[in-house]
């Protein structure tokens, strides 16, 4: 099991992250701090260097820090200590955990342990981490609850850095290429960085600096377009308050949505058109072929494909249709709340039960017996036979029921005295 980041054995990317910060800092001081004019040159390194010592801080503080589930770890300590006087709740095998205010775990299979529900097993680490967010190989440990924060703080700070950097070296190069063609027409400029890119540590080559630096802007840029993409990510990410594993997994959910949606499609395109063919609609045709092409379908020909077309039609009526049910649903509700109180022997759809005269006690579970009509035009009443039977004739003015309406009312006869 891999407590930190620091444990055997390394990873190169690893190795190749720790030994790329140093090599930025010291190209900076050997490479760009002599040739900037003296103004701009103290608060350019300071702010490099800044930057350095609080990328090295954050991932230092990343992978020391174990994130482990912290029911996997109490009961690693316990079987350490052999002690069970620091956990109080027992697990399904009979041993002890932590406590924690979330109650909401899950068996792990590989740990034999409940864990935390967002927890996940780190085959790399070979342990459960709290809050899984992802296993970072360019620091060789896991990011979860307990480190999450150092390492996005690592993310921006390192972003920082390079942004600092090759925004210095780039400025450096532009300038060295903008004066050595000036000093090719009217001679030299003195004490000008093209001048003491030449006086670089006397060794009189001042192009030889250039390319070092136009190597680390190169080097600079690729990492500001991966770091950029990834502490964008992150900050989308703490918005929407998910782990990277769970956007991994929904963003994996969508994907068989689309590909099913779009077999789904491409089935019912077949259909048209081997039906515009039977009709003999050409131009429906040929706008389904075209709508059909890759790309070029989905995007410059989207409009003009039928099948989409009605697909968003279909998909605004079903979801007008649905504010319309919600929409009725509301006022329904509306209506009974404010609705007025009805006459005996009517049924209203009112919070409280229904109201009949005193004679008309109503029994709740024979009136749910179905009532059907006999060949004679009357009323069969499927209820026991012990139960009289009152009709009420509904009035003709009421608009909750059509006219002449008969309204069967089973009813419980008094107790005898």
């Amino acid at each position: 099991m891999r407590r930190n980041g620091f444990e055997k054995p390394l990873n190169p990317m690893q190795v190749g992250t720790w030994a790329l910060l140093p090599l930025l800092l010291l190209q900076f001081l050997f490479f760009a701090s002599p040739i900037l004019p003296i103004a701009a040159s103290i608060p350019c390194t300071i702010v490099v260097f800044l930057c350095g010592f609080f990328c090295a801080y954050y991932a230092y503080w990343v992978c020391i820090t174990d994130p482990i589930d912290r029911r996997l770890q109490c009961h690693l300590q316990e079987a350490e200590n052999n002690d069970g006087e620091n956990n109080n709740i027992q697990n399904r095998n009979g041993n002890t955990e932590v406590t924690d205010d979330d109650n909401q775990t899950k068996f792990c299979w590989v740990c034999s342990l409940d864990v935390h529900e967002l927890s996940m097993h780190c085959k790399f680490c070979n342990k459960c981490v709290g809050k899984f967010d992802h296993h970072c190989h360019w620091l060789n440990t896991c990011v979860g609850k307990e480190n999450y924060d150092f390492f996005f703080r690592a993310v921006g700070s390192t972003l920082a850095l390079v942004i600092v950097h090759g925004s210095v070296l780039a400025g450096l190069v532009i300038s060295f290429f903008v004066q050595y063609s000036h000093a090719q027409k009217y001679g030299r400029i003195d004490d000008s960085i093209y001048d003491r890119s030449n006086h670089w540590f006397n060794a009189n080559d001042g192009v030889a600096v250039a390319i070092v630096n136009i190597v680390f802007v190169v080097i600079d840029a690729a990492c500001i377009v991966l770091l950029g993409q990834l502490f964008l990510f992150h900050i989308k990410l703490r918005r929407e308050g998910i782990t990277t594993y769970a956007y991994i997994i929904r963003d994996g959910h969508r994907k068989r949505d689309l590909s099913k949606q779009k077999m789904e499609l491409e089935r019912r395109r077949i259909t048209a058109i081997q039906q515009a063919e039977r009709d003999k609609d050409i131009i429906r045709k040929w706008r389904l072929t075209v709508g059909g092409v890759p790309y070029l379908g989905e995007t410059i020909c989207r409009t003009c494909d039928p099948l989409r077309a009605e697909t968003s039609v279909t998909t605004q009526e079903g979801n007008n249709i649905e504010q319309g049910v919600i929409s009725e649903d509301d006022a329904s509700v509306n209506d009974v709340d404010e609705g007025e109180g009805v006459d005996v022997g009517e049924c209203a759809a009112t919070t409280n039960q229904c109201t009949h005269s005193d004679d008309d006690v109503v029994n709740h579970a024979n009136q749910s017996r179905p009532v059907s009509s006999n060949a004679n035009g009357g009323f069969e009443n499927e209820v026991e036979t012990s139960a009289p039977v009152h009709l009420h004739t509904l009035n003709e003015n009421d608009e909750s029921s059509p006219p002449n309406t008969v309204q069967m009312i089973p009813v419980t006869p008094p107790e005898n005295s």
